[in-house]
């Protein structure tokens, strides 16, 4: 399968009609490869290829982004479980006062924890009638479920009213076999709803925490998903769109991964919503609860996801090894920033 993806990525470089010259691509593959001292991949994978990126040298190289990484891990060993673990996560925020999806219930396997009780639930027919009573006592029509410590949108659905008595016998037995949480389904706001109304469209904002608990904003992107799809990830074929990081512009171009086709797009192609300059609403308010959220982790580099809804923004989840290439691909190259390169540089002094 790796053997069959990887063959599928070469041919798509192969064919992208939006690559440099191919004397501009050795050269900088050769410059890539001596400094890594291994094959770049990510040249490929995060486009570096293309034409529109001139600073090559200002990316990540692979050495460079596990390292990040690592040294952030480093900080904040013990604090694993608390960001992987979205049940204790939704429970840090609901105590510091910051707004997050509710959890209407949620289950290890077989025992589903609901209103103070725990319920055995171990068959299809006592799932859907325990499903039936939770929308009879809730005021929703739609419940949102995720794996409790899952990634990349996988195994994300949605719960509806009039339809889970059509649940197939293969999700309900992915359901009482593993652990998921079931949340209210998030209101967006109009001005996002407009580009994609199926998909929960959310912003990636990578915040830095320094020694003094001074937080910086280093980047932050859009996913938007597609027409019918619930999830908005860029694993799931979703469209990603940087924006400005202080003011919550978007930026003019959109990008899949190179997975799902590496599209490049000017406008979402369902809706027809130009991306440039399309201001984020609340975007002042995004990097307020950012910046609060993080003093309440030992991390220095995070990820967030954040929904906005008509009342302001709400945290999604939050990642502590998170896609951070897509990140520096979407800021056009994070060793611009100057707190980047300062900690690789100390970074780089310590292994000396």
């Amino acid at each position: 399968m790796k053997h069959k993806r990887n063959v599928e990525i070469l041919w798509f470089f192969i064919k992208d009609k939006s690559k440099k010259n191919w004397l501009q691509i050795i050269k900088e593959l050769t410059s890539q490869f001596i400094s890594q001292r291994k094959i770049p991949v990510n040249y490929i994978t995060n486009l570096l290829y293309r034409k529109e990126i001139t600073n090559i040298e200002d990316y990540l190289n692979l050495n460079e982004n596990n390292t990040l990484l690592s040294w952030s891990y480093s900080h904040a060993k013990d604090e694993i479980g608390l960001v992987e673990n979205k049940l204790l996560f939704n429970d840090l925020m609901l105590k510091n006062n910051i707004s997050t999806p509710k959890i209407i219930f949620y289950n290890s396997k077989n025992s589903f924890y609901y209103n103070h009780e725990i319920l055995n639930i171990d068959s299809k027919k006592s799932f859907l009638f325990f499903l039936g009573n939770v929308f009879k006592n809730e005021e929703t029509d739609r419940i949102f479920c995720k794996p409790i410590d899952g990634s990349m949108g996988k195994n994300i659905f949605i719960l509806e009213k009039n339809k889970y008595k059509n649940l197939s016998e293969n999700v309900v037995n992915m359901i009482i076999t593993e652990s998921f949480i079931f949340q209210e389904v998030v209101l967006q706001h109009e001005i996002l709803k407009k580009i994609n109304d199926s998909s929960l469209n959310t912003l990636r904002v990578v915040t830095y925490k320094n020694k003094e608990n001074i937080v910086e904003v280093l980047s932050g992107f859009i996913r938007l998903g597609r027409k019918g799809a619930i999830v908005d990830n860029a694993h799931a074929g979703g469209i990603v769109v940087s924006f400005n990081k202080y003011s919550g512009k978007m930026r003019p171009m959109g990008l899949q991964l190179i997975d799902n086709g590496g599209g490049i797009f000017y406008h979402h192609p369902d809706s027809s919503i130009v991306f440039e300059d399309y201001q984020i609403p609340y975007y002042s308010e995004v990097i307020d609860v950012v910046s609060k959220a993080s003093r309440f982790l030992k991390f220095p580099l995070l990820g967030w996801d954040v929904a906005i809804t008509p009342n302001g923004p709400t945290i999604v989840e939050v990642n502590h090894n998170f896609h951070l290439f897509l990140s520096d691909r979407m800021e056009n190259g994070f060793k611009r920033i100057p707190s980047v390169k300062k900690i690789l540089e100390q970074i780089h002094q310590k292994n000396i």
